[in-house]
């Protein structure tokens, strides 16, 4: 392998044991049960406004109403599936995995020799340079959890840069 990531078709297909196994996603505020409960309690508390505005005769009101529940759904739908996104970062003898998938399901994958491989931060995630290329991982994650991914993933290219 040369000194910069090159894309590959899958995972690598070799069974080695891993140094560094990582599945990093984004953080989700709300389960899927306590949206479901701040969503009964905004159509109720609409339910309520609707009912006083239709006793005074403004009926259109109670249309408006049913809208913005409409669009509280749909920022909540777009925000879970945005959430379904996930990389795997893998470190073993002789290789460093990198798989993206994406909101639909579909994964990019690519390798790089750990040689190569060196481990920096930046404000937004953790960069592994090799050569003059690099990869952002983790653009998601808190500074904290940054700072421990990037800890430990420094630790596994140097021990797979001993071969073990």
């Amino acid at each position: 392998m040369t000194p910069h990531w090159e894309r590959s078709p899958g995972p690598p297909l070799e069974s080695k044991p891993l140094f560094f196994d990582a599945v990093l996603r984004p953080h989700r505020s709300w389960s899927a049960k306590a949206f479901k409960c701040m969503l009964i309690a905004v159509i109720c508390a609409n339910a309520a406004v609707a009912i006083f505005f239709i006793a005074q005769g403004a009926y259109p009101v109670a249309g408006f109403l049913g809208l913005d529940v409409l669009a509280i759904w749909l920022a909540f739908r777009w925000n879970y599936r945005a959430g379904q996104v996930a990389e795997y970062v893998q470190v073993a003898p002789g290789v460093v995995h990198v798989a993206a998938v994406d909101q639909r399901g579909e994964a990019k994958h690519w390798v790089l020799n750990p040689i190569w491989a060196r481990v920096a931060r930046d404000g937004r995630g953790v960069l592994i340079r090799a050569g003059a290329g690099q990869m952002r991982v983790g653009a998601f994650l808190s500074p904290k959890e940054c700072a421990s991914f990037a800890a430990a993933l420094d630790t596994a290219l140097h021990k797979a840069k001993r071969g073990g």
